[in-house]
């Protein structure tokens, strides 16, 4: 992938002839249009083209997110049998301005990782005994569990890695990013690049940090009770599970005080690498920098988070008032997301939480992902405050944290409709806090058509077949409308308004319009033989409503449905532009009250993010009301109706279906197909609402004019 300015980058000789064959299906082409696949944001305009020729992989893709970009402009891509990591250069060989990619790799290791749970000749007798055991439930566990038989022997090795992460900038001996790996057998490696052709392993905290467990004796502290016997299968799990690596991420760099011989503190750079396992614990790494090897290492401590199935991790840093807070954010695979306070009293200039703070608690079954953490400076506050967004299947959940004189402020809700199926990759950046979601939901034309346009796509379409259905149904007229007609327009005179008329007249008049019935219901009875396969069903005798005309009321009532189902989502979206850019009973000129009556007016319509995201604008609006008034009597314009607004004197307002404020003004906007109206923006309006009104049509998708 390149930006628009420089081009595509070409390979380095050697690898010309090979990629520009045809690309195999292990790539980096559709990784990049998966990462490319979100729309960029108004203020930051993202160009992403796919690169040609193709970056082909020796081995497939392996792992939840392959994908990690370094601060140093590398990425790395987890393969089935090592990383390869890609790096832009320019060619120095060709003298001009061309840029290559410089690949090189981290090999996966040859041998299988064991776990080290207790002595080598324990451990196969153990495992000898749980493999022949009576009891199935111990038999197939142990059997079919890869963390026990990393090996595989009749299954397939597990070869491969499974995620990767990049350090900082500037902790290794060159001044560049460290590159943490974990295999899928579980093996945590630290990998460093000194001379840009090969890469070395400096140090394996799998290894140590079961030799740190072996020395314990597997307590996490000498007052914990002993948990039993090696031979016990539930010991053997936990054993497994304390040292089994879900994630890892790397801290920002911190300063520490380190005291010389005389006495003397001088500061030492170090930076944090946080370890998630299994059964919920945390070992905090601290290395000294730059990181040479295992006497760089600092200390180890283990955190136990209480998080239950354990799925992602990550570093939450919030500066307030010079003073940097830190801690880490653990998500379940079962709902719950939390921040944990970290024990930073070496690290100068940071602080850390008193507590656990929990942003989501229910246990709804919907596995955290991925998650992101964003500074960002609240504009009514006047001071920083920390975004936290993480994927929750097809959802993105979000939580501003805002420290205030009351203590630490949380707001969370979620953001639903943008994916059909679940987030399989995000990722933010953090200049400008813009969130890139990435799902599994294809990558079709129509995807992107509903990615461009939002998730009412499908409902749209569905509304526009439905009117389609609805209109050639509808019976045809008799005569073709353009035909002229040669029927006697001529009015009698005794029938002009002023005039009398005898009984004369009137019973010519009677007999003539009697006589052209009579005519007709003969036309039609002739026809009707011919017309018998084409014509309607006729009604009954008893007054019963002929089918026709039911299913017609019936696909009016589905119109109907989902035109208010379209309101209601650009309503909760008109909400939630309310919410984010509006203070506490700060008046607006969008009728917002009335908008969150209406939505709450059907006790058949339960939308949970509707509630909460009501529950919070009324927590604003402190009861506080803001109706609008008629410009005419000024009475108030109460919300009853989504298209129009009638005071009690019955002044009649059309009401702008992009902000729901009545149109009270001679001139105003429609769309092309005459569904709704728009009121023009106006100098006082704010930008956020002027941005309201230059959306589309919410029915058709065409534009206001």
């Amino acid at each position: 992938m390149a930006a628009e300015r420089g081009g595509s980058p070409r390979l380095c000789p050697g690898e010309e002839e090979e990629a520009e064959a045809e690309a195999p299906p292990l790539g980096l082409d559709s990784l990049v249009e998966e990462a490319a696949a979100a729309a960029p944001s108004a203020g930051f305009r993202l160009t992403a083209v796919r690169r040609e020729p193709a970056v082909r992989l020796q081995h497939g893709v392996s792992g939840l997110e392959p994908l990690a970009w370094s601060e140093d402009h590398r990425v790395s891509v987890c393969t089935a049998r090592s990383i390869a990591a890609l790096e832009q250069l320019s060619d120095v060989h060709s003298g001009g301005q061309e840029m290559v990619i410089h690949r090189t790799a981290v090999p996966a290791p040859s041998a299988a990782c064991l776990l080290k749970v207790g002595p080598k000749k324990e451990v196969a007798e153990c495992k000898e005994k749980f493999a022949n055991s009576m009891d199935p439930t111990v038999s197939q566990t142990f059997m079919l569990d890869r963390v026990f038989n990393p090996e595989g022997k009749s299954l397939p090795p597990m070869r491969g890695f499974k995620y990767s992460s990049w350090s900082p900038l500037g902790c290794d001996a060159n001044g560049r990013c460290l590159l943490a790996a974990l295999t899928m057998d579980n093996r945590l490696t630290i990998h460093a690049n000194l001379n840009r052709l090969q890469w070395v392993q400096l140090v394996d905290l799998t290894e140590m940090y079961g030799e740190r467990l072996y020395e314990a004796n597997y307590k996490l502290s000498k007052a914990d009770a002993p948990r039993g016997e090696l031979g016990d299968f539930p010991e053997f799990q936990r054993r497994h599970s304390m040292q089994t690596p879900v994630r890892m991420e790397w801290s920002g760099i911190c300063t520490t005080q380190q005291v010389k011989h005389n006495n003397e503190c001088r500061d030492v750079g170090s930076v944090l690498l946080a370890v998630l396992f299994e059964n919920g614990n945390i070992a905090v790494w601290q290395f000294q920098l730059p990181f040479l090897g295992k006497e760089s290492i600092t200390s180890c401590n283990t955190i136990e988070s209480g998080i239950s199935s354990p799925s992602v991790l990550s570093w939450w840093e919030y500066e307030h008032n010079n003073r940097k807070m830190s801690g880490l954010i653990v998500g379940s695979a079962f709902g719950p997301v939390k921040i944990l306070p970290v024990n930073l009293k070496a690290v100068k200039g940071y602080f850390t939480l008193r507590q656990p703070v929990v942003l989501w608690q229910e246990m709804d079954q919907l596995p955290v992902h991925s998650i992101k953490c964003i500074p960002l400076y609240h504009p009514y506050q006047k001071c920083s405050c920390s975004l936290v967004v993480a994927a929750r299947g097809a959802y993105v959940f979000w939580c501003l944290l805002l420290i205030s004189k009351a203590g630490l402020n949380v707001h969370n809700s979620h953001v639903t409709g943008l994916h059909s199926l679940p987030i399989v990759s995000m990722t933010a950046d953090k200049q400008n806090g813009t969130v890139y979601t990435c799902s599994s939901d294809g990558k079709e034309a129509l995807d992107k058509k509903i990615e461009s346009c939002g998730s009412t796509y499908f409902w749209r379409l569905k509304l526009f077949l439905l009117r389609i259905l609805y209109q050639s149904m509808q019976k045809a007229p008799s005569e073709v409308m353009w035909r002229p007609s040669h029927e006697d327009t001529k009015i009698l005179i005794s029938d002009s308004p002023g005039m009398g008329s005898t009984e004369d007249d009137q019973e010519e008049g009677t007999s003539k319009q009697a006589s052209r019935q009579s005519l007709c219901d003969t036309g039609k009875g002739m026809d009707i033989d011919d017309t018998a396969d084409d014509s309607l069903p006729q009604s009954s005798d008893i007054g019963g409503r002929e089918p026709m005309e039911e299913k017609l009321l019936e696909i009016q009532a589905q119109i109907e449905a989902v035109e208010m189902h379209l309101t209601r989502e650009h309503m909760k979206r008109v909400l939630g532009e309310v919410y984010l850019h509006t203070w506490i009973t700060e008046n607006t000129s969008i009728p917002t009250r009335g908008v969150c009556d209406f939505l709450m007016s059907d006790a058949g319509y339960d939308d949970r993010t509707a509630r909460v995201l009501i529950g919070h604008i009324l927590k604003k609006m402190n009861k506080q009301t803001f109706p609008e008034h008629c410009s005419l009597c000024k009475e108030i314009l109460p919300f009853t109706d989504r298209k129009q607004a009638v005071c009690s004197n019955g002044h009649i307002w059309l009401r702008c279906f992009l902000t729901y404020q009545s149109c009270q003004s001679l001139v105003y906007r429609r769309c092309l197909l005459h569904d709704s109206i728009a009121r023009h923006p106006t100098p006082e309006d704010p930008e956020w609402i002027k941005r309201l009104l230059q959306g589309p049509c919410t029915f058709c998708d065409s534009p206001v004019f």
